[in-house]
C-alpha cells in the first residue's frame, strides 16, 4: 500500500510540471489571446485585453494575465452547474469549445437558455462584414464604418435590395452622451474617455439609419469560412455583445476591434498592431488580399445603394421624355401637377416608371429636410401609382467598384519644383489619410475631400524646410445629381494647419484655420463652387489675426483617370497694411493605376510663381 502511495505521489509530481507547462503554452496561443481580445504588444504599451468589463474575466487579473484567465476558466468549466445560464460554458461557450478541443476534456452538462436562443437565431448563418461609406456629418464616420454581419444563406431568387433586411448586424460603437459638445466629443474620441460596445440589432434598423437617413451606400463582404469556424465565431460573438471596450477614434475603433475578432478564426494579422490609425478601408483591403485554406477569404461583395443613389439611378434610367415629364409633374418643392401634359401623354407603363422615381425621391426628401406639403405630395403620388400597372423590375446599373478596389487612402509623392524666387528644388509629400478633390471617387463620398495630417517638405540649394503641415482639410461640395426639386444644400470647407506666408519665403510660416460656406453647381463634367467665410491666422509677419476670405473654383472630370481643380482665393489683410491678397492655383491629376498617379500644379501669389510635376504612390 505504501509503495502504491509513493508511486502515485511520484507520478503526480512528474505530471504537475507537465500540466503547468502545457497551460503556459496554451495561454500564449493566438486563438486564446483572440478570445480574450488581447492586443498585440507594441513599443508603447504592454499586452492587455481591450475589454475593460470585469464580467468578461474569471480571474482577478485576467485582463493582464492570459495564463491566470486560462486557469480560472478551466476551473470554472470543471465545476458542476448551478442556476440555468450561470455555468462558465454558458457564459463563455467559445472558450468552452476551444479548450475542450485543445485539452480533450468534456465539461459538465449545463442548461444555457440564452445561448441556446442565440444559436437558434444564428444557425447556419453566413459571417461577413457590412461597410457603410463615409459620412461627413460625424467626425467618427469620416472614413466609413464597418459592422459584423450574420445572414441566412441567400438564394438566387432573393431580391438584391431586400434580402438583407432580416439579417443581424453587430455594431461596435462608442457610448456617447446625447448632450456631449463637439469639442469634448473630439477630445475624448482622440485621447480617450469613452467606452464602446458590440450591440446586436436587426439589419433593417441599420439600413434605416445609414441608407435612408444618412444617405450612405452599404457594401456586404461575404467571407469564406468553414462551418467549424463560423460556429466558433458565432459562439464568441455571444460572449462579447454588451461588454465594455476601450475606444479611440483612430486606433481602438470598429475596424481594429472587428479585425481582432475575426483573427480568432483567421491566422493572418488583418491590421498592424503598431499603426497609430486603423481605418475600415484598411481592414477591407486586408480581407481582399487574404488567402484562407488555399482560397480567397473574400467570396463576393454586394452593394446596397442608399436612397440617394437609388433615386439617381431610377431617374437616369428614364428616357428623355420621361425625365421631362417628371420635372413637369414636380417642378418645385411644394408644387405637384399630376395633370401636366408632358406626363399624361405617356403610356401607362411609362407613367408607372416616372411615379416610381418620384416616390423614391419623396422618400429621399423625407429624410433630408422638412418640406411643408411633402405628406400630401406623397399621398397624391401613391394614389396615382396604385391606379397604374406594375412597373419595371429593379433598374440594371453599371457595377461600381467597392472601396477595396479603388485608390488606397495613404499617399507619398515626390515632385520637382520650380519657384520664380528661389529657383529649382524638390518636394516630398506624405498624406496618411484619406483623399482629396482630385482622387475622390464614387466608392467614397463624391465631390468631397478628407485629408488628415498632410506633410510637405521642400529641399533645394538653400537646405531642407517645411512647405506645409495640414492638420485637416474637410470639404463637401454638395450637389444635386438629378434635376428634381431638393432642399437648398450648403457647400462647405473647414481646414487647419501651418503653411508658408508667401511663396517667396522659405521659412515664413503662419498657423491658419479656414471656415467657409457657400454653393456648388453640377454642370455636366464640371463642378463650379463659390465659398465665403473667414480665415483665422497667427499674427506673425503682421498680417492680422482675423481675415475675411472668399474662395471660388471648379473641379472638372475629363475622364475616369483625369481631373483638374482650379482655385482662386482672395482675402484682405486687416491690420498691418490692409494689403489685398489674391492667390490662385491649378492642379491636374492623371491616374496611371489605382496605386500611381502624376500631378501637375501651378501656384501664384503676389510674391512669386511656383510650378511642380510629381509622381505619387498610394498604399
Amino acid at each position: 500500500m505504501r509503495r502504491l502511495w509513493l508511486t502515485t505521489l511520484l507520478l503526480c509530481s512528474l505530471f504537475s510540471p507537465f500540466v503547468h507547462a502545457n497551460i503556459a503554452t496554451l495561454s500564449q496561443d493566438s486563438q486564446w489571446l483572440s478570445l480574450l481580445h488581447f492586443d498585440r504588444e507594441t513599443p508603447f504599451s504592454p499586452p492587455r485585453s481591450a475589454v475593460i468589463d470585469s464580467a468578461f474575466f474569471l480571474a482577478e487579473n485576467g485582463r493582464y494575465d492570459p495564463q491566470a484567465e486560462l486557469e480560472a476558466t478551466l476551473a470554472a468549466l470543471r465545476e458542476p452547474p448551478d442556476e440555468p445560464g450561470s455555468h462558465a460554458s454558458c457564459r463563455f461557450p467559445a472558450r468552452a469549445v476551444w479548450l475542450s478541443t485543445k485539452t480533450g476534456e468534456q465539461w459538465p452538462s449545463a442548461e444555457c437558455p440564452e445561448f441556446d436562443e442565440w444559436q437558434a437565431q444564428h444557425q447556419d448563418s453566413e459571417i461577413g462584414l457590412m461597410f457603410a461609406t463615409g459620412y461627413l456629418g460625424n467626425p467618427a464616420s469620416f472614413f466609413g464604418h464597418v459592422m459584423l454581419h450574420s445572414s441566412a444563406p441567400k438564394t438566387q431568387s432573393s431580391s438584391t435590395n431586400t434580402q438583407y433586411l432580416l439579417d443581424t448586424s453587430l455594431n461596435f460603437g462608442a457610448d456617447v452622451p446625447n448632450d456631449e459638445g463637439l469639442v469634448t466629443y473630439m477630445a475624448k474620441g482622440l485621447f480617450g474617455g469613452y467606452d464602446a460596445q458590440f450591440s446586436n440589432a436587426s439589419f433593417y434598423r441599420n439600413t434605416a439609419l445609414y441608407s435612408e437617413r444618412e444617405m450612405r451606400d452599404l457594401w456586404h463582404y461575404q467571407l469564406g469560412l468553414t462551418d467549424a469556424e463560423k460556429s466558433l465565431l458565432t459562439a464568441h460573438l455571444f460572449e462579447i455583445v454588451g461588454k465594455d471596450y476601450e475606444y479611440l477614434f483612430l486606433s481602438q475603433n470598429c475596424a481594429s476591434r472587428i479585425a481582432r475578432t475575426l483573427e480568432l478564426v483567421i491566422e493572418d494579422d488583418l491590421t498592424p498592431g503598431y499603426s497609430p490609425w486603423v481605418a475600415p478601408e484598411n481592414l477591407l483591403r486586408a480581407l481582399s488580399n487574404t488567402t484562407h485554406h488555399g482560397k480567397p477569404l473574400l467570396v463576393e461583395t454586394q452593394q446596397i445603394p442608399s436612397r440617394r443613389l437609388t433615386t439617381q439611378r431610377e431617374f437616369n434610367a428614364l428616357n428623355s421624355h420621361q425625365q421631362r415629364a417628371a420635372n413637369a409633374v414636380w417642378p418645385s418643392e411644394n408644387d405637384l401637377r399630376m395633370d401636366a401634359p408632358l406626363f399624361t401623354v405617356l403610356s401607362a407603363a411609362q407613367r408607372s416608371e416616372v411615379l416610381d422615381t418620384l416616390l423614391s425621391h419623396a422618400s429621399f426628401l423625407r429624410q433630408t429636410g422638412d418640406i411643408e406639403k411633402l405628406p400630401e405630395i406623397e399621398r397624391q403620388l401613391l394614389q396615382a401609382r396604385l391606379s397604374l400597372p406594375t412597373g419595371r423590375a429593379d433598374v440594371s446599373n453599371e457595377a461600381m467598384p467597392a472601396i477595396h478596389e479603388v485608390t488606397p487612402p495613404s499617399l507619398v509623392s515626390f515632385s520637382g519644383v520650380h519657384n520664380s524666387h528661389s529657383n529649382n528644388g524638390a518636394r516630398l509629400r506624405f498624406r496618411p489619410l484619406q483623399y482629396d478633390l482630385l482622387d475622390t471617387n464614387q466608392a467614397r463620398m463624391p465631390n468631397s475631400a478628407v485629408e488628415i495630417a498632410t506633410v510637405e517638405i521642400n529641399t533645394n540649394d538653400q537646405g531642407v524646410s517645411l512647405n506645409r503641415l495640414g492638420l485637416f482639410n474637410i470639404t463637401n461640395l454638395h450637389t444635386n445629381a438629378i434635376a428634381l426639386p431638393t432642399l437648398p444644400s450648403t457647400a462647405w470647407q473647414i481646414s487647419a494647419g501651418i503653411e508658408r506666408n508667401r511663396l517667396s519665403c522659405r521659412r515664413c510660416f503662419d498657423g491658419i484655420a479656414n471656415v467657409l460656406g457657400g454653393k456648388s453647381w453640377a454642370l455636366g463634367q464640371h463642378l463650379p463652387y463659390a465659398l465665403a467665410g473667414a480665415q483665422l491666422r497667427t499674427q506673425r509677419h503682421y498680417d492680422g489675426i482675423a481675415v475675411p476670405m472668399l474662395e471660388a473654383g471648379v473641379v472638372s472630370s475629363w475622364s475616369p483617370s483625369q481631373r483638374t481643380h482650379i482655385q482662386l482665393s482672395h482675402r484682405p489683410n486687416m491690420g498691418y497694411n490692409n494689403r489685398q491678397r489674391t492667390e490662385w492655383q491649378v492642379q491636374h491629376r492623371i491616374a496611371l493605376s489605382t496605386q500611381w498617379d502624376m500631378r501637375f500644379e501651378f501656384q501664384h501669389d503676389y510674391s512669386a510663381n511656383e510650378a511642380s510635376i510629381g509622381l505619387s504612390r498610394y498604399f
